[in-house]
């Protein structure tokens, strides 16, 4: 097998958890800091545009100065807002409200019994992370990632590269001998920047998106008995047989 390495968004691709997670999370913390802001589904969609939950939080206050004065709604206000958030982002992984995508577990397994080298490179908080691969997908999946690269590990986030070239950079990676598991543009474009390869499985937020860049682009990754995969554009010929195996992946190098 040529490939070396998988590396994973985790929101929006180890579980749907933009619109049932980070969402309802903010608006209880904020409603628990006495803040008079709650974000409805469809306004969300314009807050995950925007990468990373503190530059979110900044970029909600500034669109709504009236609403937000900057020195009340400041950085240590975001900060306390962000803080408070994971923690009930942690429980609400810890309590089995966010359950995984389809195929997700399936590849973890594939991928470490082929030697694979497993990463996760997100802007979310690490605790956030590890609560939800904890619950999800086991305890003794943990060890079997190299390095989970989270939250402010680099100063600029996706779309640029920076994630993806650091994880590169520490493990010695061949960037075209790695494929991303990514669920946005934005992703996408960090990717495609770091020189890699990359799957799209759309989530919630994502299906409008431009993904002409992917290598592959699916519904999900799909699972024999359970989900099926659509593929939804492919730049190689894969089988058709309802899951996306790290095999087929090999077959893009």
């Amino acid at each position: 097998m040529k490939l070396q390495a998988l590396l994973f968004d985790c929101d929006g691709v180890l579980a749907e958890t933009e619109r049932d997670g980070h969402r309802v999370a903010y608006n209880l913390a904020m409603k628990e800091l006495g803040v008079p802001g709650e974000w409805s589904e469809k306004e969300y969609a314009e807050m995950v545009l925007v990468s990373g939950g503190k530059e979110r939080l900044k970029y909600y206050f500034n669109k709504y100065p009236s609403r937000f004065p900057e020195d009340k709604f400041n950085a240590d206000l975001i900060q306390n807002i962000y803080l408070t958030k994971t923690g009930i982002f942690k429980s609400m992984a810890n309590n089995g409200s966010l359950p995984p995508r389809p195929g997700i577990a399936r590849i973890f397994r594939e991928a470490h019994e082929n030697g694979l080298l497993l990463f996760v490179c997100s802007t979310s908080h690490r605790e956030s992370v590890e609560a939800l691969l904890r619950h999800n997908y086991g305890e003794e999946c943990l060890p079997w990632f190299k390095k989970l690269y989270c939250g402010d590990v680099v100063a600029k986030k996706k779309p640029a590269p920076d994630i993806y070239l650091l994880a590169k950079d520490e493990f010695n990676l061949d960037a075209n001998r790695c494929f991303v598991i990514e669920d946005s543009r934005n992703g996408l474009l960090a990717t495609r920047g770091a020189g890699m390869h990359c799957l799209i499985t759309q989530s919630f937020y994502t299906v409008e998106e431009d993904f002409s860049e992917a290598d592959i682009t699916v519904n999900c990754l799909g699972d024999p008995e359970g989900e099926q995969a659509r593929i939804l554009k492919s730049t190689r010929p894969i089988p058709e047989r309802g899951y996306i195996t790290v095999a087929d992946l090999d077959l893009f190098l």
